[in-house]
């Protein structure tokens, strides 16, 4: 009987916990401060924070995840003439307002449980370029010393567990690569060795 209890009390737990880190994804949420527009609409994860295509640069941002009463997300603001702010936390302002400083780059990183659940990805859009590459957990998005701003961005949560998996597919079609690589040297070996062969028969017949 003791054991029956454990083991259902168990997976309550487990059924707990996965709801509890189901739900952080849907409480990211972060608005931007545009040149010209001021303050933004607050938008949820995934979603795009600032404007593309108007030459508007984003000059500051407030990102928005708590684990209870304390911040599970901290990031950090490159600006125009002062390089790499401090690190802010939920609900405070990274970058500037009213003095018309473009925010460059940002670094963006989850704290307690949620790092261990998750990893945080997002991508700039910057002047000159368009949208950039997805980064994660506290890598760089942007650029430092070209001069060009961030535009928009978009942030989202992803579960280790599918990055985990998208790990593994590559390195399996990275090894399918490398198998089929060998089977065309095989291949391309045995057809060049019957092309010799054939020209020593008929060199050989003369």
């Amino acid at each position: 009987m003791r054991k029956i209890f454990l083991t259902v009390f168990a997976v309550l737990l487990t059924v707990a916990q996965f709801s509890i880190c189901a739900a952080a994804s849907s409480i990211l949420t972060y608005r931007a401060h545009v040149a010209g527009n001021g303050w933004q609409r607050e938008v949820s994860e995934g979603e795009m924070a600032g404007t593309t295509g108007e030459h508007r640069q984003l000059e500051a941002l407030v990102i928005n995840l708590d684990d209870g009463r304390r911040s599970a997300i901290e990031y950090c603001a490159h600006v125009e003439g002062e390089g790499w702010q401090s690190w802010r936390t939920s609900g405070d302002v990274a970058g500037t307002t009213g003095r018309g400083l473009r925010m460059e780059a940002i670094k963006i990183r989850l704290l307690g449980r949620y790092a261990e659940k998750y990893s945080v990805v997002y991508r700039v859009h910057a002047s000159g370029i368009g949208w950039m590459d997805w980064v994660r957990d506290g890598e760089m998005a942007g650029t430092t010393g070209e001069h060009r701003e961030i535009e928009a961005i978009q942030i989202q949560l992803q579960s280790r567990n599918s990055r985990q998996r998208y790990n593994e597919n590559n390195r399996n079609r990275y090894n399918r690569s490398r198998y089929d690589d060998d089977y065309r040297d095989r291949y391309n070996r045995s057809r060049y060795d019957d092309d010799d062969d054939n020209y020593h028969r008929v060199r050989n017949r003369y």
